[in-house]
């Protein structure tokens, strides 16, 4: 089973057709997603879930509104008044195929449309979960409140990385189990996994980066404690969770 293919395909069928107007919004929204990049947040997210004893079928909405609140947050870093990249995986960034402003309206419409996958794509008692987990992953406690102290030149590296990247992590997982309908015990596990995958998921691009070549120490302890706190699982289903981790731990561009 090929996860990245599968959600893609979930992606296309998520996303309004470029044919439908505003048809320049709705073409820059899927440049921002395709083609994308390895999914390991869905993937993240999917993975949680079987481990809870769901499946993909269950799991899927949730996986494409985690993307589509990581490609609008790909949109946004990208512009101007942000990071200022004028290219995004070998080829212009949104703002300069589409122009920025609509870049910013694409990435607002894909942080709106997650949220609409997750209200209409559950049964109403889980849905509100998962909108309170997303919403305080994305918001100004989480990636937002990141990117606006990394504006702003703050020093604290690790609260940056936790909020601007961990803490999506953190809530793909705990999607995951919530689309299992998983107990607290295994949210919170799940939660804690995500987390520290999130923490070493940054390092390591910040040593691929060339920012900071002395953080695989600290990448590998955050590896250690996500796969230390899948032991509440068992091995057999936490086992593709720590080849995750693996994976990232030994990544490249």
């Amino acid at each position: 089973m090929n996860l990245a293919k599968l959600i893609d395909k979930d992606l296309d069928k998520f996303l309004p057709s470029a044919k439908t107007e505003p048809r320049i919004l709705h073409e820059a929204m899927r440049y921002g997603v395709f083609p994308g990049g390895k999914r390991i947040r869905p993937i993240i997210l999917i993975e949680a879930a079987i481990a809870c004893g769901g499946n993909y079928r269950e799991a899927a909405a949730a996986g494409c509104a985690v993307e589509f609140v990581h490609a609008y947050s790909l949109i946004h870093d990208d512009l101007p008044s942000m990071d200022d990249d004028d290219y995004r995986r070998g080829r212009p960034s949104c703002h300069k195929k589409f122009g920025e402003a609509n870049a910013i309206l694409a990435g607002d419409a894909l942080l709106t449309l997650a949220f609409d996958l997750l209200a209409n794509g559950y049964a109403p008692w889980i849905g509100i979960k998962m909108i309170k987990e997303l919403s305080a992953a994305t918001g100004s406690e989480g990636m937002v409140g990141g990117q606006a102290l990394d504006i702003a030149g703050n020093k604290n590296s690790d609260k940056v990385n936790r909020l601007k990247t961990a803490k999506l992590f953190e809530a793909s997982a705990a999607l995951g189990a919530l689309s299992a309908r998983a107990g607290k015990k295994n949210i919170a596990t799940l939660r804690k996994y995500g987390l520290n995958l999130g923490m070493a998921f940054q390092a390591i691009d910040d040593i691929l980066d060339g920012e900071n070549i002395h953080l695989r120490k600290d990448a590998g302890i955050s590896i250690d404690k996500a796969k230390d706190a899948l032991a509440v699982l068992g091995r057999p289903r936490a086992e593709r969770l720590k080849k995750i981790a693996d994976t990232i731990l030994t990544r490249s561009k």
